[in-house]
C-alpha cells in the first residue's frame, strides 16, 4: 500500500494538518490543544484508516499526539506487516435492505429504496410524540435570512436536489408492518414547501413566528415522507427561510449541513453553475444501526452506563416520572467574544475540548444549585457518528444522551475539567448503547437534567457563500427533558440556552442557574488551577 511505504508518522501528521487546518503540528502536539472536537476526530480517524493506520476514536481521544498513537498495539501490528493490505476505510458499504430479516423484504412497500431497523432513540422519540400528542415535541427548527432576492424556481430545484442527495429527507417509519420497527427510505419524496410574502421586516418576522408557533403545530404523519418541512417568507430584496425537521430523522449537525448544502445548491441554480458538492456514502445509517445493536448486546457497555446512573436523582423526585415534560420555556444568556476566546485558550493549555470545560462548569453549577458535592449525574449528549467513510457529511440522527457521573465536584477547575474529559474518553467505546436499556434496568429516568455542547462549524461554510450572504441565524427545538442546558459556540461568540418545564422549576431559579453557569465559566478561565468553589448565586426556588 502506497501510504504505508511512507513514514506512518508523516501520514498521520498530514491527516491532522489537513483536518485541523493547522500546519505547525509536531509529533507531540495534542489533538484538543490544536482545536480538535468530536466531529473533527471522526474525520481524522476515517482518513487515517483509509490510509492503512487503524486507530480508533478512543486512541485519538486518549493518546492525542502522533507519538502517542504510534504506540497503539493495533497500529504497531499493522505497521509490522508488509504494507500490502487494503486501506481500512471502515465497514464495507452495505447493500440495501441488508439489515432486514429476509422475510420482511417482501413486505416492504413498492417505491421504498432501502429499509432498516429504527434505532432505539428513534423509537423512543416517536413513542413520546404519540403519547404526548404535542406536535412541537422533538421538532427542530433552523432559520436565517438570505440577503438576496428570492428565485422560486431556483429554490425549488435546489430543494429537490437536496432530497435526492440525502436519504434522511426521504425517510419515514413503519412500526407495524414488519417484524421490527423500521425506517423506510423512499426513492422519491420531497419536503413540503410553503411560501408567504411580506412588504416589510416586521410583517416578515411575524409570518415566521406564526408558521413556527401555529401552522407548524399541525400534526405530522411520521409514516409518510418527508419529515422535513420548509417555509419561506419573501421580502422585496431578501427572504427568510426556516427548515423544520422531526428530530427522529435529523440531528443538529445534520441540520447545519443541510443549511449549507441548500444554500450552495441555490447559489449554483441562480448562477447557472455546478454546485460541486462531494459524493455521499449510503452506508452511514446502516453502520450506526449495526453499532447500536452491537453495543446493546455488550455486558461491558451495560455495566458502564448503569454504574454512571445508579445514584439518587439530582433534582426531581419520582412523582412526575409518568408525565412527559413540556419544556416550552426558554432562558438565554450570551457569552461574549472575550470569554469564548479565553475558553479556547484554556482548552489548548489543558489539551482538552471546549466541551469538557463547559461540562465541568455545568456540573459545578449543578452542585451549587443542589448543595451537593458528591455523585452529580447529568445526561450528556454524545456524537455517535460511526467511524465510516463520509460519516461527517452524512445527515441523520447520530447522537445519544447518556448519564455521566461525577463522584465529586469539590476539586480544582483543572481537576474537574480533566474528570469531564476522562468521562468522555472512557465512554467512547459504549456511546451507541441505548439509553432505554439503562432506564429499564433502573426503573426510572437515568437523569433529570441534560447537557449539550454545540459548535456547528458547517455554518462557517455558509458565511463564505458570498453570492447568497445570510444573517440572523436561529435555532429552536423542544426535547422531552424537563431541564436541558445547552452551551453553543457560534463563531467568536456563544450562548447559554436553557429549556425547562415551569411545572418542575420556576423561572427565577433557571435564571439564577444560567447566571451561575456563566460565572463558573468566567471563574475557571480566570484561574484554571483554583478551587472550583461554590458560587454565591442564590438558586433557591426548585419545585420538585
Amino acid at each position: 500500500m502506497e501510504e504505508l511505504r511512507k513514514d506512518p508518522a508523516d501520514v498521520l501528521l498530514a491527516v491532522l494538518r489537513e483536518n485541523l487546518s493547522v500546519q505547525d503540528i509536531d509529533m507531540d502536539s495534542k489533538f484538543y490543544a490544536l482545536g480538535g472536537d468530536s466531529l473533527t476526530a471522526v474525520r481524522v480517524v476515517n482518513d487515517a484508516r483509509a490510509k492503512g493506520i487503524p486507530i480508533t476514536l478512543r486512541d485519538l481521544m486518549v493518546r492525542q499526539s502522533v507519538r502517542g498513537m504510534m504506540g497503539v498495539p493495533s497500529v504497531l501490528e499493522a505497521l509490522a506487516g508488509d504494507g500490502s493490505g487494503a486501506p481500512d476505510g471502515g465497514t464495507p458499504e452495505a447493500a440495501a435492505f441488508s439489515l432486514l430479516d429476509p422475510r420482511d423484504r417482501a413486505l416492504v412497500p413498492e417505491g421504498v429504496a432501502d429499509a432498516l431497523p429504527a434505532s432505539a432513540l428513534q423509537i423512543g422519540m416517536l413513542y413520546l410524540c404519540e403519547t404526548s400528542q404535542d406536535p412541537l415535541l422533538y421538532h427542530s427548527m433552523d432559520g436565517w435570512e438570505v440577503c438576496a432576492p428570492f428565485d422560486e424556481k431556483g429554490f425549488r430545484s435546489a430543494l429537490t436536489a437536496l432530497c435526492r442527495r440525502h436519504p434522511a429527507l426521504r425517510t419515514a417509519f413503519d412500526f407495524g408492518g414488519l417484524s421490527v420497527p423500521a425506517q423506510l427510505v423512499w426513492a422519491d419524496a420531497e419536503p413540503e414547501l410553503s411560501i408567504d410574502r411580506a412588504t416589510g421586516a416586521d410583517e416578515a418576522e411575524e409570518l415566521v413566528r406564526d408558521w413556527c408557533d401555529r401552522r407548524l403545530a399541525s400534526p405530522i404523519d411520521w409514516r409518510t415522507p418527508s419529515l422535513v418541512r420548509c417555509h419561506v417568507v419573501v421580502l422585496p430584496e431578501s427572504f427568510h427561510l426556516v427548515l423544520a425537521a422531526h428530530h427522529a430523522v435529523l440531528d443538529g449537525w445534520s441540520l447545519s449541513r443541510l443549511a449549507v448544502e441548500l444554500m450552495t445548491l441555490y447559489s449554483a441554480e441562480c448562477g447557472g453553475q455546478e454546485a460541486g458538492l462531494p459524493e455521499l456514502s449510503a452506508a452511514v445509517q446502516n453502520d450506526f444501526i449495526a453499532a447500536e445493536q452491537s453495543a446493546a448486546a455488550s455486558p461491558a457497555a451495560a455495566e458502564h452506563w448503569f454504574g454512571q446512573a445508579d445514584v439518587e436523582p439530582l433534582l426531581f423526585d419520582g412523582s412526575k416520572h409518568d408525565k412527559i415534560p413540556n419544556a416550552d420555556q426558554r432562558c438565554e444568556l450570551g457569552l461574549d467574544a472575550g470569554l469564548v476566546r479565553s475558553l479556547n485558550g484554556v482548552a489548548r493549555m489543558l489539551g482538552v475540548s471546549v466541551k469538557s470545560i463547559a461540562l465541568a462548569a455545568h456540573v459545578r453549577a449543578l452542585g451549587t444549585w443542589t448543595r451537593r458535592e458528591q455523585d452529580i449525574v447529568t445526561g450528556v449528549v454524545f456524537n455517535t457518528r460511526p467511524v465510516s467513510a463520509g460519516s461527517d457529511l452524512a445527515t441523520g440522527l447520530f447522537l445519544n444522551t447518556l448519564p455521566v457521573r461525577f463522584p465529586t465536584v469539590n476539586d480544582t477547575w483543572a481537576g474537574l475539567i480533566r474528570a469531564a474529559a476522562d468521562a468522555e474518553s472512557k465512554s467512547a467505546p459504549y456511546q451507541a448503547f441505548p439509553q432505554a436499556l439503562v432506564v429499564e434496568r433502573l426503573g426510572r429516568p437515568a437523569f433529570d437534567v441534560t447537557f449539550n455542547f454545540m459548535n456547528f462549524h458547517a455554518y462557517e461554510e455558509l458565511d463564505r457563500l458570498t453570492s447568497v450572504p445570510t444573517r440572523g441565524r436561529w435555532r429552536r427545538g423542544k426535547p422531552s427533558f424537563p431541564f436541558h442546558v445547552n452551551v453553543e459556540i457560534s463563531g467568536t461568540e456563544g450562548q447559554i440556552r436553557i429549556g425547562f418545564d415551569s411545572a418542575y422549576v420556576a423561572r427565577p431559579t433557571v435564571e439564577a442557574h444560567a447566571s451561575s453557569l456563566r460565572q463558573a465559566l468566567v471563574s475557571l478561565v480566570a484561574n484554571p488551577v483554583s478551587p472550583a468553589g461554590r458560587s454565591t448565586q442564590d438558586e433557591r426556588g426548585i419545585r420538585s
